[in-house]
């Protein structure tokens, strides 16, 4: 670890100053993006989950209604498509 901190600032003191702050400056610069655009990813990833949140809610109680349309005769049926549907 010593030696390879000594490498580095034998080659931060090949370069002029100025040239290591802008650097420096630069990769600040490029952070910020990147955080930015990482807050931006997970803001949509977040609206997307919630949309699909919402999708899948409907469908299941759209395929609820449809299933006790069809089984309306059976009672056992009923009772399981309603634990099903409270569980989701």
């Amino acid at each position: 670890y010593q030696e390879e901190i000594q490498e580095l600032n034998e080659v931060a003191r090949h370069r002029p100053r100025s040239t290591l702050v802008m650097g420096i400056q630069q990769e600040n610069r490029q952070i910020r993006e990147l955080q930015q655009e990482n807050k931006e990813l997970r803001t949509s990833l977040e609206e997307h989950q919630s949309a699909l949140e919402l999708i899948m809610s409907k469908y299941r109680e759209q395929m609820f209604r449809l299933l006790m349309a069809s089984k309306k005769d059976d009672p056992g049926v009923i009772m399981k498509l309603k634990e099903q549907h409270s569980k989701v």
